[in-house]
C-alpha cells in the first residue's frame, strides 16, 4: 500500500511491503526533484515520520550547503578522472 503525504510542500510517500523472507516492513520514500535538485540523490527512504522530516527539513534548510558540497564533489570527481592512469573503467 502507498500513501501520498505532504510536509513543507514536499510530497512522499509512505509504504508497506512484504520483504524476502516474508515479513512485513514499512517506511517513507520521497522523490520529488525539486526537494533533491541541488543535491547527488534522487531519492530517499526514512523509517519513520519523524526521519522523514528531518530529511526534509535538513534538504530545504541547507540549500547553499547542498549547493557547494555538490559543488566540491563535482570538482573531485573531475580532478579523479583526469588523473586517473588506469582508463579501463
Amino acid at each position: 500500500m502507498n500513501t501520498a503525504n505532504n510536509y513543507r510542500n514536499i510530497p512522499f510517500q509512505f509504504r508497506e511491503w512484504t520483504t524476502w523472507n516474508d515479513k512485513k516492513a514499512s517506511g517513507y520514500h520521497c522523490d520529488d526533484e525539486s526537494l533533491l535538485s541541488h543535491v547527488d540523490t534522487i531519492s530517499f527512504g526514512a523509517k519513520t515520520l519523524e526521519e522523514m522530516h528531518e530529511n526534509v527539513d535538513y534538504y530545504l534548510d541547507n540549500i547553499e550547503r547542498c549547493k557547494e558540497l555538490k559543488k566540491l564533489n563535482d570538482i573531485a570527481a573531475a580532478v579523479f578522472y583526469e588523473t586517473l592512469d588506469y582508463k579501463g573503467d
